[in-house]
């Protein structure tokens, strides 16, 4: 299980590697006040939305009043999303669902951190930035500079992974 739970976070951490790509192509269209402002619009729309979902199917945030109920949720995922939709006119249209990407990261330091362990954690996420990184360089994603993946490239991205490894302990 706890294999099963690093693998998950290193995934997590490549979406992160995603996100910062996104913000950067969206940064050279608006700036980074823009960028910063329309991915947190869809970060807290979809925190919203899955707050409502849910609640909807009988798992109610344990929240005080007024926190408590959908509807809440539903109200402010709907401004939120007319918001970011307002915001990202222009824009490509998967560029707006770059604050998603936050939203894996929270729930899996929420509940896969405690379990395998702070240390354990924040390294499998680290070596999933890089290995994202090192993946959306070598393709030029989002107008990256292209830097092709390479022996010292892989090397680096295997020695993280030891670390992950030996910071375990296993």
């Amino acid at each position: 299980m706890q294999l099963l739970l690093i693998a998950i976070s290193i995934a997590v951490g490549s979406t992160s590697s995603l996100q910062i790509a996104m913000l950067g192509a969206i940064n050279r269209e608006r700036g980074s006040l823009e960028a910063s402002w329309i991915s947190m619009l869809a970060s807290v729309g979809g925190m919203a939305l899955l707050l409502f979902a849910a609640a909807a199917l009988g798992a109610p945030p344990r929240f005080p009043q007024p926190f408590a109920g959908p509807w809440l949720y539903a109200g402010m995922a709907a401004l939120l999303v007319a918001a970011l939709v307002l915001a990202a006119r222009g824009l490509p249209t998967y560029l707006a669902a770059t604050g998603l990407l936050p939203i894996p990261y929270l729930l899996a330091a929420a509940s896969i951190a405690p379990r395998i362990g702070l240390g354990v954690y924040l390294a499998s996420i680290i070596a999933g930035q890089l290995i994202g990184a090192v993946a959306l360089e070598h393709i030029g994603a989002f107008s990256a500079v292209p830097r092709p993946i390479d022996g010292i490239r892989v090397a680096g991205v295997a020695v993280l992974l030891l670390g992950v490894a030996l910071i375990q302990g296993r």
